[in-house]
């Protein structure tokens, strides 16, 4: 299933550099479900499809997902304790889990980053935005009032009523040990993968050409991302791209409630940083492998050029649908033209 180019970890004189080359043809297959440039440019080696998954997957869904059930485990256990004081139902309890959940990461992540531009906080790490891909007001005030809708109305109904399907599926009760760190590891790694391989293929559908203007259009109306942008969707883009990929790894195996909650955690960051705007390569926090760099810039040339990269790094990679990503020079070429001071 790999893209027919070589995988030579070393640039020739015939691989694409950090600027358009006259060698491809942009204009080859631009949108639409296979975005081609033809000849097809040199993908990365194998050896670093595989560092972004053990990365992405291993690191940073497995053992980032157990640290912080165990950092979170003494508060879970308190706040059951007043619950069952205040004699909330289960259904409530978790209601109320996800809901504060979504709202904590949506509040923090994303006025974070808007705190950044308005005081021009690490402006080196900032992805250039052309004005013609500046938000108008009018489009941000839409956004804005679907996401209180969504954080306040649709999102805790739908978590009351998935509290008895999880069960259904297996979920424990919320009152249940936690499981051993071998088997959340397996959770967070399950989850993780469902929801690569899910928003890949829902996503890549949505830009077939018969479907995009009436379902997924909306989103990319936001040419220059930013995170409070990043669930701004057609509702049935929520439900099938966004939410099912989400919450399908850790519904259909048998997992502890916290271990729910710091997933969805976890992949609502990764998602609010890359539409954040911001690409935070070389710094410390992601040369530890804490932030997304990767990501941010991968997910930050499919809203800017519409052409490709469905996915994350490895997705794509498999799929061979990040063509016109890599006629730019890839993650460092897209890089070193769109962050300041480059």
């Amino acid at each position: 299933m790999c893209p027919p180019q070589t995988r030579s970890g070393t640039r020739n004189a015939n691989s694409p550099t950090t600027s358009k080359s006259s060698k491809y043809n942009a204009t080859s297959s631009s949108l639409g479900f296979s975005p081609r440039v033809v000849p097809r440019p040199e993908y990365p080696p194998f050896t670093e499809f595989l560092l972004s998954f053990i990365k992405e997957v291993f690191w940073q869904g497995g053992i980032h997902g157990l640290c912080c059930t165990y950092l979170l485990f003494p508060l879970y256990t308190w706040s059951r304790v007043k619950a069952t004081e205040f004699e909330i139902s289960d259904e409530v309890y978790f209601c109320l889990a996800i809901s504060a959940t979504h709202t904590v990461l949506y509040v923090l992540c994303n006025f974070t980053f808007q705190f950044f531009d308005d005081y021009n906080w690490f402006q080196t790490y900032k992805l250039e935005r052309k004005p013609y891909q500046k938000a108008k007001p009018a489009l941000v005030k839409k956004m804005a009032i679907e996401a209180f809708v969504g954080q306040a109305v649709t999102g805790p109904i739908a978590a009351y009523f998935l509290y008895p399907l999880f069960l259904h599926f297996g979920m424990l009760s919320l009152d249940s040990p936690l499981p051993g760190a071998p088997e959340m590891i397996k959770t967070f790694v399950i989850g993780h993968m469902f929801n690569d391989i899910g928003f890949y293929w829902t996503h890549r559908i949505a830009h077939m050409k018969s479907i995009y203007k009436y379902v997924h259009k909306q989103h990319h109306e936001f040419a220059g991302t930013v995170g409070f942008a990043a669930e701004y969707a057609n509702p049935l883009e929520v439900i099938i791209s966004n939410q099912i990929p989400t919450v399908g790894g850790v519904l259909f195996f048998a997992t502890h409630p916290l271990c729910v909650c710091v997933w969805i955690g976890l992949r609502l960051q990764q998602t609010y940083e890359a539409h954040s705007g911001y690409c935070f390569e070389g710094h410390i926090l992601n040369t530890l492998w804490f932030l997304h760099a990767d990501s941010a810039a991968h997910h930050d040339h499919h809203h800017t050029a519409n052409q490709g990269n469905f996915g994350g790094l490895y997705t794509d990679w498999l799929f061979g649908t990040m063509d016109h990503y890599q006629a730019l020079g890839g993650r460092q070429g897209y890089i070193d033209q769109k962050v300041k001071g480059k």
